[in-house]
């Protein structure tokens, strides 16, 4: 299962682009670059740094609340986390497969 949800929510081809946790220490919050972005309503979770864990990813970036901006936040998350959010009717986290990495400043 856990190779399973690597292929589907975090391709060998991503992984190797994002830098590791750390990374953007002294970089500025508008400056860091975003290098793989997730979605399910009302979330888009916008990742900048991981680690490999185990059988497990954990993520730096930016969560976004739509329905409450105010929540919105920096923090660490789990791709095992992830891949267990699902809705009543079964849909699931996605990949933004048409995303492109950009700076934090320059996501819209």
């Amino acid at each position: 299962m856990v190779n399973t949800i690597r292929e589907k929510l975090l391709p060998q081809d991503l992984l190797v682009k994002i830098p590791e946790l750390g990374f953007n220490a002294e970089t500025s919050l508008a400056e860091i670059v975003i290098h793989v972005k997730y979605f399910f309503e009302p979330f888009t979770w916008l990742v900048a740094e991981c680690e490999v864990q185990g059988d497990d990813v954990l993520f730096y970036g930016y969560v976004i609340h739509r329905g409450a901006p105010f929540f919105s936040e920096w923090g660490s998350f789990r791709l095992k986390q992830l891949a267990e959010v699902q809705s009543d009717e079964g849909f699931g986290v996605e990949l933004d497969l048409q995303f492109k990495s950009c700076k934090f400043s320059e996501y819209k």
